[in-house]
Protein backbone atom coordinates (compact mmCIF):
# COMPACT_ATOMS: atom_id res chain seq x y z
CA UNK A 1 0.00 0.00 0.00
CA UNK A 2 1.12 3.57 -0.82
CA UNK A 3 -0.51 6.68 0.59
CA UNK A 4 -0.30 10.46 0.28
CA UNK A 5 -1.78 10.96 3.75
CA UNK A 6 -1.91 9.42 7.18
CA UNK A 7 -5.13 7.49 6.76
CA UNK A 8 -7.46 8.21 9.69
CA UNK A 9 -9.31 5.48 11.53
CA UNK A 10 -12.61 7.40 11.60
CA UNK A 11 -14.52 9.64 9.21
CA UNK A 12 -17.72 11.66 9.07
CA UNK A 13 -20.58 10.27 6.98
CA UNK A 14 -24.33 10.42 6.45
CA UNK A 15 -25.63 7.03 7.53
CA UNK A 16 -29.15 5.80 6.80
CA UNK A 17 -30.31 3.68 9.76
CA UNK A 18 -33.90 3.32 8.58
CA UNK A 19 -36.46 5.05 6.38
CA UNK A 20 -36.18 8.76 7.14
CA UNK A 21 -33.45 8.17 9.73
CA UNK A 22 -30.35 9.74 8.17
CA UNK A 23 -27.66 10.62 10.73
CA UNK A 24 -24.46 12.65 10.46
CA UNK A 25 -22.03 10.59 12.48
CA UNK A 26 -18.55 9.15 12.78
CA UNK A 27 -17.84 5.70 11.34
CA UNK A 28 -14.78 3.61 10.46
CA UNK A 29 -12.76 4.50 7.38
CA UNK A 30 -13.09 1.48 5.02
CA UNK A 31 -10.02 -0.70 4.57
CA UNK A 32 -8.07 -0.90 1.34
CA UNK A 33 -8.09 -4.25 -0.46
CA UNK A 34 -6.04 -5.59 -3.32
CA UNK A 35 -6.82 -3.75 -6.56
CA UNK A 36 -8.57 -0.84 -4.85
CA UNK A 37 -7.85 2.79 -4.01
CA UNK A 38 -8.93 5.09 -1.20
CA UNK A 39 -10.81 8.05 -2.64
CA UNK A 40 -11.11 11.21 -0.57
CA UNK A 41 -14.58 12.41 -1.55
CA UNK A 42 -14.70 16.03 -2.66
CA UNK A 43 -18.24 16.35 -4.08
CA UNK A 44 -21.34 14.15 -4.18
CA UNK A 45 -24.63 15.07 -5.81
CA UNK A 46 -28.06 14.34 -4.38
CA UNK A 47 -29.86 12.32 -7.05
CA UNK A 48 -33.64 12.45 -7.40
CA UNK A 49 -33.56 8.69 -6.68
CA UNK A 50 -31.95 9.41 -3.30
CA UNK A 51 -35.16 11.05 -2.08
CA UNK A 52 -37.38 7.93 -2.13
CA UNK A 53 -34.35 5.84 -1.18
CA UNK A 54 -33.88 7.83 2.03
CA UNK A 55 -37.41 8.94 2.89
CA UNK A 56 -39.78 6.34 1.40
CA UNK A 57 -38.38 2.95 0.45
CA UNK A 58 -35.04 2.67 2.20
CA UNK A 59 -31.91 0.97 0.88
CA UNK A 60 -31.27 -2.77 0.57
CA UNK A 61 -30.00 -3.01 4.14
CA UNK A 62 -29.38 -0.77 7.13
CA UNK A 63 -27.18 0.97 7.98
CA UNK A 64 -26.12 2.29 4.56
CA UNK A 65 -24.22 5.36 3.42
CA UNK A 66 -26.06 6.74 0.35
CA UNK A 67 -24.52 8.68 -2.54
CA UNK A 68 -23.57 7.54 -6.06
CA UNK A 69 -22.82 10.76 -8.02
CA UNK A 70 -19.36 11.67 -6.82
CA UNK A 71 -15.77 12.65 -7.45
CA UNK A 72 -12.65 12.86 -5.34
CA UNK A 73 -8.89 12.51 -5.08
CA UNK A 74 -7.07 9.19 -4.87
CA UNK A 75 -5.05 9.42 -1.65
CA UNK A 76 -3.96 5.79 -1.23
CA UNK A 77 -3.59 2.69 -3.39
CA UNK A 78 -3.84 -0.92 -2.30
CA UNK A 79 -1.66 -3.82 -3.36
CA UNK A 80 -1.90 -4.45 -7.08
CA UNK A 81 -3.13 -0.94 -7.86
CA UNK A 82 -1.06 1.37 -10.05
CA UNK A 83 0.89 3.82 -7.87
CA UNK A 84 0.62 6.37 -10.69
CA UNK A 85 -3.00 6.84 -9.60
CA UNK A 86 -1.90 8.56 -6.39
CA UNK A 87 -3.05 12.17 -6.37
CA UNK A 88 -5.27 11.78 -9.43
CA UNK A 89 -8.75 13.24 -9.56
CA UNK A 90 -11.44 10.73 -10.43
CA UNK A 91 -15.15 10.18 -10.65
CA UNK A 92 -16.51 6.66 -10.32
CA UNK A 93 -18.77 4.31 -12.28
CA UNK A 94 -20.95 3.27 -9.31
CA UNK A 95 -21.99 -0.20 -10.47
CA UNK A 96 -20.17 -3.31 -9.28
CA UNK A 97 -21.23 -6.12 -11.66
CA UNK A 98 -21.23 -9.83 -10.82
CA UNK A 99 -19.19 -10.64 -13.96
CA UNK A 100 -20.81 -14.07 -14.22
CA UNK A 101 -24.28 -13.47 -15.74
CA UNK A 102 -25.19 -13.33 -19.43
CA UNK A 103 -25.20 -9.51 -19.56
CA UNK A 104 -21.77 -9.30 -17.94
CA UNK A 105 -20.46 -11.75 -20.54
CA UNK A 106 -21.41 -9.12 -23.14
CA UNK A 107 -19.95 -6.24 -21.05
CA UNK A 108 -23.47 -4.87 -20.69
CA UNK A 109 -22.85 -4.11 -17.04
CA UNK A 110 -26.00 -2.03 -16.51
CA UNK A 111 -28.10 -5.11 -17.27
CA UNK A 112 -26.22 -7.31 -14.77
CA UNK A 113 -28.60 -9.56 -12.83
CA UNK A 114 -26.47 -9.75 -9.69
CA UNK A 115 -24.80 -6.37 -9.27
CA UNK A 116 -23.97 -4.25 -6.26
CA UNK A 117 -24.10 -0.46 -6.33
CA UNK A 118 -22.42 2.31 -4.38
CA UNK A 119 -24.96 4.23 -2.32
CA UNK A 120 -27.81 1.72 -2.29
CA UNK A 121 -26.64 -1.90 -2.15
CA UNK A 122 -23.39 -0.97 -0.40
CA UNK A 123 -21.96 2.15 1.21
CA UNK A 124 -21.60 5.16 -1.05
CA UNK A 125 -20.12 8.64 -1.08
CA UNK A 126 -22.03 10.73 1.44
CA UNK A 127 -18.80 10.30 3.38
CA UNK A 128 -15.26 11.61 3.63
CA UNK A 129 -13.65 8.48 2.14
CA UNK A 130 -14.60 5.49 0.00
CA UNK A 131 -12.66 2.43 -1.16
CA UNK A 132 -13.12 1.90 -4.91
CA UNK A 133 -11.87 -0.85 -7.28
CA UNK A 134 -9.51 0.56 -9.90
CA UNK A 135 -11.81 -0.78 -12.64
CA UNK A 136 -14.50 1.71 -11.57
CA UNK A 137 -12.24 4.77 -11.66
CA UNK A 138 -12.85 7.44 -14.29
CA UNK A 139 -9.93 9.91 -13.89
CA UNK A 140 -10.35 13.47 -15.12
CA UNK A 141 -8.14 16.48 -15.82
CA UNK A 142 -7.04 18.88 -13.09
CA UNK A 143 -8.69 21.70 -15.06
CA UNK A 144 -12.12 20.32 -14.16
CA UNK A 145 -13.50 21.04 -10.70
CA UNK A 146 -14.61 18.24 -8.41
CA UNK A 147 -18.15 19.66 -8.40
CA UNK A 148 -18.36 19.62 -12.19
CA UNK A 149 -16.91 16.12 -12.38
CA UNK A 150 -19.52 14.85 -9.91
CA UNK A 151 -22.05 15.53 -12.68
CA UNK A 152 -20.45 12.80 -14.78
CA UNK A 153 -22.84 10.11 -13.55
CA UNK A 154 -26.07 11.92 -14.58
CA UNK A 155 -24.29 13.08 -17.74
CA UNK A 156 -23.37 9.51 -18.71
CA UNK A 157 -26.98 8.43 -18.08
CA UNK A 158 -28.18 11.31 -20.27
CA UNK A 159 -25.71 10.57 -23.07
CA UNK A 160 -26.78 6.93 -23.04
CA UNK A 161 -30.40 7.97 -23.61
CA UNK A 162 -29.44 10.36 -26.41
CA UNK A 163 -27.39 7.67 -28.16
CA UNK A 164 -30.33 5.24 -27.95
CA UNK A 165 -32.60 7.86 -29.50
CA UNK A 166 -30.65 7.91 -32.77
CA UNK A 167 -31.21 11.68 -32.93
CA UNK A 168 -29.65 13.24 -36.00
CA UNK A 169 -29.15 16.56 -37.78
CA UNK A 170 -32.37 18.44 -38.46
CA UNK A 171 -34.63 16.37 -36.20
CA UNK A 172 -36.99 17.97 -33.71
CA UNK A 173 -36.64 16.67 -30.16
CA UNK A 174 -38.84 16.93 -27.05
CA UNK A 175 -37.67 16.43 -23.46
CA UNK A 176 -40.44 15.88 -20.92
CA UNK A 177 -39.08 16.96 -17.55
CA UNK A 178 -37.06 19.79 -16.02
CA UNK A 179 -34.59 18.02 -13.74
CA UNK A 180 -30.81 17.74 -14.12
CA UNK A 181 -31.12 14.70 -16.39
CA UNK A 182 -33.62 16.52 -18.61
CA UNK A 183 -31.34 19.53 -19.05
CA UNK A 184 -28.32 17.35 -19.76
CA UNK A 185 -30.32 15.35 -22.32
CA UNK A 186 -31.44 18.61 -23.88
CA UNK A 187 -27.86 19.87 -24.12
CA UNK A 188 -26.53 16.64 -25.62
CA UNK A 189 -29.37 16.18 -28.11
CA UNK A 190 -29.08 19.83 -29.17
CA UNK A 191 -25.55 19.07 -30.36
CA UNK A 192 -26.94 16.14 -32.39
CA UNK A 193 -29.88 17.84 -34.11
CA UNK A 194 -28.15 21.11 -35.03
CA UNK A 195 -30.81 23.29 -36.67
CA UNK A 196 -33.61 21.09 -35.34
CA UNK A 197 -35.75 22.28 -32.45
CA UNK A 198 -35.18 21.03 -28.88
CA UNK A 199 -38.19 21.59 -26.63
CA UNK A 200 -38.11 21.32 -22.81
CA UNK A 201 -41.51 20.59 -21.24
CA UNK A 202 -42.60 20.95 -17.64
CA UNK A 203 -44.73 22.80 -15.09
CA UNK A 204 -42.04 24.77 -13.25
CA UNK A 205 -42.01 28.21 -14.83
CA UNK A 206 -38.67 29.22 -13.30
CA UNK A 207 -37.03 26.14 -14.79
CA UNK A 208 -38.66 26.83 -18.14
CA UNK A 209 -37.31 30.39 -17.98
CA UNK A 210 -33.87 28.92 -17.32
CA UNK A 211 -34.33 26.61 -20.31
CA UNK A 212 -35.14 29.54 -22.56
CA UNK A 213 -32.03 31.34 -21.34
CA UNK A 214 -30.05 28.30 -22.51
CA UNK A 215 -31.61 28.54 -25.97
CA UNK A 216 -34.29 25.83 -25.71
CA UNK A 217 -37.89 26.12 -26.80
CA UNK A 218 -40.32 25.47 -23.94
CA UNK A 219 -43.83 24.22 -23.26
CA UNK A 220 -45.55 24.82 -19.93
CA UNK A 221 -47.57 21.62 -19.52
CA UNK A 222 -49.96 23.25 -17.05
CA UNK A 223 -51.03 25.64 -19.81
CA UNK A 224 -50.69 23.69 -23.06
CA UNK A 225 -50.74 20.07 -24.18
CA UNK A 226 -47.30 18.96 -25.33
CA UNK A 227 -48.57 17.65 -28.68
CA UNK A 228 -50.21 21.00 -29.42
CA UNK A 229 -47.10 22.90 -28.35
CA UNK A 230 -44.89 20.78 -30.59
CA UNK A 231 -47.10 21.58 -33.59
CA UNK A 232 -47.05 25.28 -32.70
CA UNK A 233 -43.26 25.40 -32.39
CA UNK A 234 -42.23 23.07 -35.21
CA UNK A 235 -45.17 23.26 -37.59
CA UNK A 236 -45.17 19.48 -37.83
CA UNK A 237 -47.36 16.70 -36.46
CA UNK A 238 -45.16 15.42 -33.67
CA UNK A 239 -41.47 15.34 -32.80
CA UNK A 240 -38.89 13.00 -34.33
CA UNK A 241 -37.61 11.89 -30.93
CA UNK A 242 -39.10 12.28 -27.46
CA UNK A 243 -37.40 11.74 -24.09
CA UNK A 244 -39.54 11.01 -21.03
CA UNK A 245 -37.55 11.98 -17.92
CA UNK A 246 -40.24 12.04 -15.22
CA UNK A 247 -41.63 8.53 -14.77
CA UNK A 248 -45.33 9.33 -14.30
CA UNK A 249 -48.43 8.15 -16.14
CA UNK A 250 -49.16 11.62 -17.47
CA UNK A 251 -45.59 12.24 -18.62
CA UNK A 252 -45.37 8.93 -20.48
CA UNK A 253 -48.74 9.41 -22.17
CA UNK A 254 -47.84 12.97 -23.17
CA UNK A 255 -44.51 11.79 -24.55
CA UNK A 256 -46.27 9.21 -26.73
CA UNK A 257 -48.83 11.74 -27.94
CA UNK A 258 -46.07 14.26 -28.75
CA UNK A 259 -44.20 11.79 -30.95
CA UNK A 260 -44.62 11.93 -34.71
CA UNK A 261 -45.22 8.96 -36.97
CA UNK A 262 -42.34 6.44 -37.07
CA UNK A 263 -40.43 8.32 -34.38
CA UNK A 264 -38.70 7.10 -31.20
CA UNK A 265 -39.75 7.56 -27.58
CA UNK A 266 -36.99 7.01 -25.01
CA UNK A 267 -38.13 6.32 -21.43
CA UNK A 268 -35.68 7.38 -18.68
CA UNK A 269 -37.83 8.50 -15.74
CA UNK A 270 -38.04 6.31 -12.63
CA UNK A 271 -41.67 5.67 -11.58
CA UNK A 272 -42.71 5.90 -7.95
CA UNK A 273 -45.89 3.86 -8.43
CA UNK A 274 -47.52 1.42 -10.84
CA UNK A 275 -48.10 2.81 -14.31
CA UNK A 276 -51.24 2.48 -16.44
CA UNK A 277 -51.39 3.61 -20.04
CA UNK A 278 -54.67 4.90 -21.44
CA UNK A 279 -56.12 3.17 -24.48
CA UNK A 280 -55.67 6.12 -26.84
CA UNK A 281 -52.00 6.42 -25.92
CA UNK A 282 -51.49 2.73 -26.63
CA UNK A 283 -53.29 3.05 -29.94
CA UNK A 284 -51.01 5.98 -30.71
CA UNK A 285 -47.99 3.67 -30.38
CA UNK A 286 -49.57 1.23 -32.81
CA UNK A 287 -50.96 3.65 -35.35
CA UNK A 288 -47.88 5.85 -35.51
CA UNK A 289 -45.70 2.73 -35.38
CA UNK A 290 -43.51 4.23 -32.69
CA UNK A 291 -40.31 2.69 -31.38
CA UNK A 292 -40.44 2.85 -27.57
CA UNK A 293 -37.05 2.32 -25.92
CA UNK A 294 -36.04 1.91 -22.32
CA UNK A 295 -32.80 3.55 -21.21
CA UNK A 296 -31.06 2.36 -18.05
CA UNK A 297 -27.88 3.74 -16.52
CA UNK A 298 -24.98 4.01 -19.01
CA UNK A 299 -22.50 2.12 -21.15
CA UNK A 300 -19.07 1.52 -19.64
CA UNK A 301 -17.39 -1.08 -21.80
CA UNK A 302 -14.69 -1.61 -24.41
CA UNK A 303 -17.08 -0.69 -27.24
CA UNK A 304 -18.97 2.31 -25.85
CA UNK A 305 -18.00 4.37 -22.82
CA UNK A 306 -20.53 7.10 -22.03
CA UNK A 307 -18.37 8.22 -19.09
CA UNK A 308 -15.32 8.90 -21.23
CA UNK A 309 -17.49 10.71 -23.78
CA UNK A 310 -19.11 12.83 -21.06
CA UNK A 311 -15.74 13.81 -19.60
CA UNK A 312 -14.46 14.73 -23.05
CA UNK A 313 -17.41 17.10 -23.44
CA UNK A 314 -16.92 18.43 -19.90
CA UNK A 315 -13.23 19.11 -20.44
CA UNK A 316 -13.95 20.88 -23.74
CA UNK A 317 -15.86 23.57 -21.85
CA UNK A 318 -18.84 23.33 -24.21
CA UNK A 319 -21.35 22.92 -21.38
CA UNK A 320 -22.17 25.38 -18.61
CA UNK A 321 -21.82 22.77 -15.88
CA UNK A 322 -21.57 25.25 -13.04
CA UNK A 323 -24.97 26.62 -14.04
CA UNK A 324 -26.50 23.21 -13.34
CA UNK A 325 -25.14 23.18 -9.77
CA UNK A 326 -27.56 25.44 -7.94
CA UNK A 327 -26.73 24.61 -4.30
CA UNK A 328 -23.83 23.13 -2.32
CA UNK A 329 -23.87 22.11 1.35
CA UNK A 330 -21.63 20.60 3.99
CA UNK A 331 -22.76 17.15 5.12
CA UNK A 332 -23.42 18.60 8.57
CA UNK A 333 -26.15 20.72 6.93
CA UNK A 334 -27.96 17.63 5.60
CA UNK A 335 -31.40 18.73 6.82
CA UNK A 336 -31.16 22.03 5.00
CA UNK A 337 -29.84 20.29 1.89
CA UNK A 338 -32.71 17.80 1.69
CA UNK A 339 -35.29 20.45 2.60
CA UNK A 340 -34.00 22.45 -0.36
CA UNK A 341 -34.22 19.50 -2.75
CA UNK A 342 -37.76 18.66 -1.60
CA UNK A 343 -39.13 22.23 -1.67
CA UNK A 344 -41.04 22.72 -4.95
CA UNK A 345 -41.00 26.49 -4.45
CA UNK A 346 -37.20 26.63 -4.69
CA UNK A 347 -35.36 26.68 -8.01
CA UNK A 348 -33.02 23.70 -7.84
CA UNK A 349 -31.22 21.59 -10.39
CA UNK A 350 -28.26 19.76 -8.90
CA UNK A 351 -27.79 20.02 -5.14
CA UNK A 352 -24.45 18.70 -3.84
CA UNK A 353 -22.54 17.94 -0.72
CA UNK A 354 -18.98 19.25 -0.90
CA UNK A 355 -16.11 18.15 1.34
CA UNK A 356 -12.74 19.71 2.14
Amino acid sequence: MKSLIDIPEKMKALVLHGVGDLRYEEIDVPELKEGTVLLKIKACGICSSDIPRIFVNGTYHFPTVPGHEFSGQIVAVGDGADEALLGRRSCVFPMLPCRTCKACGMEEWAQCSGYSYFGSRQDGAFAEYLVVPTWNLVPFADTLSYEEAALCEPAAVSLHAVNISQAAEGMNAVVVGTGTIAFLIGSFVKAKVGEGKVIICGRSQNKLDYARDLGFETINTSEEAIAEGVKRITGSEGADVVFEAVGSNAAIENAIKAAGALSRVVLIGNPTEDLHIEKNAYWSILRKQLTVCGSWNSNYNSRVNDWAQALEIFESGKLNLKGLITHTFDMADKDKAFDTVRDPKQFTLKVMFTMD
